[in-house]
């Protein structure tokens, strides 16, 4: 499946691209030859009496407006040559009464769009395993399989979120603009939660947290519930969950390259601002029942955060194509500059005896001395977006829209990639003596894609 995506966006992406090259073609209808920003020369050559006779093809084109207004400046009224700013069709054009829709000249936009988008998975070790009865669940063991982190990662499936815009244009001649944007995912999680006393089956089965004993050197696993012949050992429950959250906003300046009837292409640049943040945390309670710690209940915290903070500036093109009520934009967009990474790395450990009495250590299972604490490091980093997009201008000032975005991050710190499964236990009684697992501050490229619906409007 994440073959088949990564596929799709791939192959959307060149079509996009592809979309804007195409446009960057000058048009030349009649006398309506397409201008550049310096060419200012009016365009009224053709026959009064064919000026007067205008299709609807041929009206401004402000209220198809350039498809996303989160990424993309609303079309100029294209006319002839993009020269006819100040004809202003009325509503009555396109069969819809001027009661209901704007008419004249938009200089001011505003959008809203709702994102259904996914992502790349979030790489991690196994975190949670379960086996059958009487089976350590350690990695590699026979039927062991993974509950949560390992293989393929941690997926979170559908992300939903919003997107808003606004700007407008500065002067009557529509070639320059400002605008900006709010986005962002709404906070999205995976979770696993089992209860079991290891008497086997698919509700009670072995469940252990899995690690690399370094002093034994072979793989182990902390056990919270099992059962072989000799009886019970442990039964409780396990918690596991993984947190994403994406938010950014932008303000960028419009130029106007070139235009022709149906037809801009703008040159943009401004500033951007991104935060992503992954965390990865496990909690386990059990009860144990077989000396020398029968009775005895341990709580375990393990919890891996990551905080990625971007600013910098950014570079684009965006076109749009209309025709008649239909318009087509795309847009590739990339911003450069400081990706502040940092990692939070905290866990504990509490045991509460058959009397009651309680002992707190400052470690959990995979998070131990030599790894607590807080790393930050500063990167330069990369945050390419395409997009391409499509509406249906419902009338002069209303525009319908669906597309596609995506967003990749170059040198991104998240939770999973944090986690080193090796462990010296014998650092809870030595401190000095445990290198493992280390304190680490990895890196990778995570990217997100999805579909935008949205609803813009002109004024």
């Amino acid at each position: 499946m994440k073959i088949t995506n990564l596929v799709l966006s791939l192959t959307l992406a060149g079509l996009c691209l592809n979309q804007a090259s195409a446009q960057g073609i000058p048009h030349s209808i009649g006398a309506a030859a397409s201008r550049s920003i310096g060419d200012s020369s009016p365009a009224t050559t053709r026959p009064v009496s064919f000026q007067n006779a205008r299709s609807v093809s041929d009206q401004p084109v402000s209220y198809a407006a350039a498809v996303d207004q989160s990424i993309l400046v609303p079309t100029a009224d294209a006319g002839y040559g993009g020269n006819s700013y100040g004809s202003g069709a009325g509503c009555g054009d396109y069969g819809i009464g001027s009661s209901f829709c704007g008419c004249g000249q938009s200089n001011l936009w505003a959008n809203a769009e709702s994102l259904l988008w996914f992502s790349k998975s979030v790489s991690s070790p196994a975190l949670v395993n379960t086996s059958a009865f009487g089976v350590e669940p350690v990695n590699g063991g026979a039927g062991v399989q993974s509950a949560f982190g390992g293989g393929d990662g941690i997926d979170f499936g559908l992300l939903p979120g919003f997107r808003l815009s606004a700007g407008a244009y500065l002067g009557s001649g529509q070639k320059v603009g400002i605008g900006g944007r709010g986005y962002g995912l709404f906070e999205s999680s995976q979770s696993f939660s089992q209860s079991s006393n290891g008497s086997g089956g698919a509700s009670n089965p072995s469940i252990g947290l899995p690690f690399y004993n370094l002093f034994l050197n072979q793989e182990d696993a902390f056990l919270v519930s099992f059962q072989d012949n000799l009886g019970p050992d442990k039964e409780g429950v396990v918690r596991a969950r993984s947190d994403l959250d994406m938010y950014g906003a932008d303000g960028s300046l419009y130029l106007l390259l070139t235009r022709s009837e149906g037809m801009r292409m703008d040159l943009l640049g401004g500033y951007t601002y991104n935060i992503l943040r992954n965390s990865v945390g496990v909690q386990s309670v059990s009860n144990s029942f077989r000396f020398p710690t029968n009775g005895f209940t341990t709580t375990t915290n393990d919890l891996f955060a990551t905080e990625n903070v971007f600013n910098g500036g950014h570079l684009g093109v965006l076109s749009s194509v209309v025709k008649s009520r239909v318009s087509l934009s795309t847009l590739a967009k990339v911003a450069f500059g400081n990706m502040r990474q940092t990692s939070t790395v905290s866990g504990s450990t509490i045991v509460q005896d058959a009397l009651g009495a309680q002992s707190v250590l400052g470690a959990g299972i995979l998070t131990q001395p030599s790894n607590i604490g807080v790393t930050t490091r500063d990167t330069f980093g990369f945050i390419p977006e395409i997009g391409i997009k499509l509406g249906f201008a419902a009338c002069e000032n209303v525009q319908l829209t669906v597309g596609y975005t995506m967003m990749m991050w170059s040198g991104v710190a998240m939770a999973g990639d944090q986690i080193d499964n090796v462990v010296d236990p014998t650092q809870l009684t030595l401190p000095s003596a445990g290198t493992r697992p280390n304190s680490i501050l990895n890196d990778n490229t995570f990217w997100m894609q999805g579909v935008d619906v949205g609803l813009n409007f002109a004024f």
